[in-house]
């Protein structure tokens, strides 16, 4: 399986020298004598909500740095009540993808607003669930107070399996499991969204580019809900696989040219500019001699390019999770002090829709 073209191939880290020495452990007490503040001060920086003045706030970080001193969350929490109450989880599939990196920064800005801690762990892109399921487990196992799943293929059964103890809330992938709550981007919106756009501008013969579901249960559900509009309105659709990615581009530019496809559909945005550079490598002309489209709309400079996308609504997303979350974790903390299961009723399942962004990728047929 071909890796994300996000994801760097590292060759490993560099053995450490056997003469280095190895550094001393720093404390609390070492922080608070190097930035001149008491104990409790260097306490409360590390945690969120508390109130301690910019002045403090920027001597106890810049000490921490200088003495390489890193927070034990965990045990600052047993120590202080806090762990189940403010340490929230995020597993999510690949951290190196646009759209996901926007979601973890997203999610960490609105859990810090809300005075929590977010511990995340990234699986593997393309273990088709494994991994994620074990990170889940992992983040359980850390006494987090709940957990986002925001995973492209662990199917919903391993998720519910996976957690025994505390809330869960998928976010951000599609899911419809009575059993999970989530809030998420409505894809099958989007795919009708984008091919209403095509039609409109009066394209009848087009491309899709398809994975399997066990790639990406988001993909499948935006070219699906594109194939379903499209042969509504009586267009040809002609499916190429997408994997391997290279493969793929250059699989539907010879197709496009051998059936006369004016239209090309990438389900991501990193796919739909793979098969741009596979285009100028051949004179093809986008936006001319073939149209394209994309998903996401999060990467950067792609108003400069041109490429006409789907831009998901990630920070709304995001923020309304950790809304929600709290109200979860809250409820199931009641719950746990008055003998209860927590939070009852039926899981909601929230769809946020996102926006079309116009390029010259896609215009009317020549």
């Amino acid at each position: 399986m071909q890796p994300s073209p996000y994801q760097s191939q590292d060759p490993g880290p560099s053995p450490r020298p056997a003469s280095a020495p190895a550094r001393p452990t720093s404390t609390m007490d070492d922080v608070a004598r190097r930035a001149g503040v008491s104990r409790s001060t260097v306490s409360r920086v590390f945690q969120p909500g508390s109130s301690v003045s910019d002045d403090a706030k920027i001597r106890v970080h810049e000490a921490a740095r200088e003495l390489g001193y890193v927070p034990n969350l965990v045990a600052g929490g047993l120590a202080g009540g806090l762990t189940q109450r403010t340490v929230l989880g995020l597993v999510v599939r690949d951290a190196t993808n646009p759209a996901y990196g926007l979601l973890i920064g997203s999610l960490q800005a609105a859990a810090q607003e809300r005075g929590r801690h977010l511990i995340s762990v990234s699986a593997f892109p393309h273990e088709y669930g494994p991994e994620e399921v074990v990170g889940l487990r992992r983040l359980v196992g850390m006494r987090v107070a709940g957990a986002f799943v925001a995973t492209g293929v662990t199917p919903p059964e391993d998720i519910v399996a996976a957690n025994a103890s505390v809330p869960v809330l998928v976010v951000g992938r599609p899911n419809d499991d009575p059993r999970l709550e989530s809030i998420s981007y409505d894809e099958a919106a989007h795919g009708r969204m984008m091919a209403d756009r095509i039609l409109a501008l009066g394209h009848r013969r087009v491309g899709l580019l398809v994975a399997p579901v066990l790639y990406s249960r988001v993909f499948e559900l935006r070219m699906r809900s594109v194939r379903e509009r499209l042969h509504e309105r009586g267009a040809v659709v002609r499916e190429i696989d997408l994997l391997p990615v290279r493969t793929g581009v250059a699989a539907a530019l010879d197709v496009a040219a051998s059936e006369d496809l004016s239209c090309i559909v990438a389900p991501v945005d990193y796919a739909a500019l793979e098969l741009w550079r596979a285009a100028r490598t051949r004179g093809v002309r986008i936006g001319e001699d073939v149209h394209l489209v994309g998903f996401d709309g999060i990467s950067d400079g792609l108003d400069l390019l041109g490429l006409t996308t789907i831009r998901l609504p990630i920070e709304a997303v995001a923020h309304e999770a950790v809304e929600r979350m709290v109200e979860l974790t809250d409820a199931s903390e009641r719950g746990a002090q008055d003998g209860a299961d927590g939070p009852g009723g039926a899981a909601r399942h929230v769809l946020r829709v996102g926006r079309l962004m116009e390029g010259s990728s896609l215009g009317p047929v020549g």
